[in-house]
């Protein structure tokens, strides 16, 4: 079923503003719940194979081979859900997902996202989207996951993983984040670099988005707004030099040399998953800071890579502590 947030922002848009139009979505999540309940005496083999006979085909846009992988592949991240003890350690030092925390957020993450996306739109009214929001089961993947599909756009949610990370405190944050996204799309356009992207690049999407949040919750400290690790921003304080030097060597690269600074399956030498995150954080906050949230979206990328490089050298001229 579909639920309509236009209705819910519409009035927000000044007179005579750019038309906006806020993001509809689908809740896979209550059929789930009763795909849990239905097979809760199940191995977690049974489940697994449960979920990928029933639950898969019924959710082709949701559950694409584009994001999953194979049939295999979808098989083997199903049975690291359900098994307790192969998603305990998916995220080190993370309580481990329980049916009943995923059922408790099932139940409220629509309204939840509804209700950020009509605050966000203050800030950004002219906010026009152009892509369709799924909530589901990532299957211990992903918590926000853009992708495009058969030509359209979609923002997928992984409440699963949502469940794991994110708390109360932050998930407005993480709902800002995830719909700035979409926004600086929308206003950069084809001026972003195309094909694969750039390190410099993805640490300025990843850095603004992460600012943005921030920005939007100003009670939230930066460790809040970065999620995971943990224990990111010591880590990262005590190698910014460091990491500041390894980015320069990364920034012009694609593929997994820029990748493995983004995602948490890989890192750099001894750095923190995910830590051109903070990098990006910091980059962002140093141009951003005083500045209208809109006109940071906009900054042309041609600037964005001059001043992602000054900012790198900096760091690396001043005296550390």
């Amino acid at each position: 079923m579909w639920t309509l947030a236009t209705l819910a922002a519409s009035a927000l848009a000044p007179a005579g503003a750019t038309a906006s139009k806020p993001c509809h979505y689908q809740d896979l999540m209550p059929p789930y719940e009763k795909f849990a309940a239905a097979t809760t005496g199940f191995s977690a083999q049974q489940r697994a194979q449960a979920f990928i006979n029933d639950f898969v085909p019924r959710y082709p846009d949701y559950y694409a081979p584009e994001v999953f992988g194979d049939a295999a592949k979808m098989q083997a991240r199903a049975l690291r859900l359900f098994d307790p003890a192969q998603a305990a350690v998916v995220f080190p030092g993370v309580p481990p997902l329980t049916d009943e925390r995923l059922a408790a957020l099932s139940s409220i993450v629509g309204p939840q996202f509804v209700e950020q996306q009509r605050k966000f739109m203050r800030t950004f009214s002219d906010f026009n989207c152009d892509t369709i929001v799924e909530f589901g089961v990532s299957l211990l993947k992903f918590d926000g996951h853009p992708v495009e599909l058969g030509g359209k756009h979609y923002l997928l949610f992984g409440v699963d993983i949502i469940a794991i990370l994110h708390g109360p405190t932050d998930m407005p944050a993480f709902f800002d984040h995830e719909i700035f996204h979409l926004y600086h799309r929308q206003v950069v356009g084809s001026r972003a670099p195309q094909g694969e992207e750039p390190a410099w690049w993805t640490m300025w999407v990843e850095g603004l988005a992460t600012y943005v949040s921030q920005r939007m919750n100003p009670g939230l400290y930066a460790q809040q707004i970065l999620w995971y690790p943990r224990d990111m921003v010591p880590r990262m304080e005590q190698n910014r030099a460091r990491a500041a030097q390894l980015m320069l060597h990364d920034i012009e690269k694609t593929g997994p040399d820029a990748d493995r600074w983004f995602v948490s399956s890989t890192s750099v030498e001894g750095l923190p998953v995910r830590a051109g995150y903070y990098l990006g954080y910091l980059f962002a906050k140093s141009v951003g800071d005083g500045q209208p949230l809109p006109k940071l979206a906009r900054k042309a990328p041609q600037l964005v890579h001059e001043e992602a490089v000054t900012f790198l050298t900096q760091i690396l001229q001043t005296p550390q502590h």
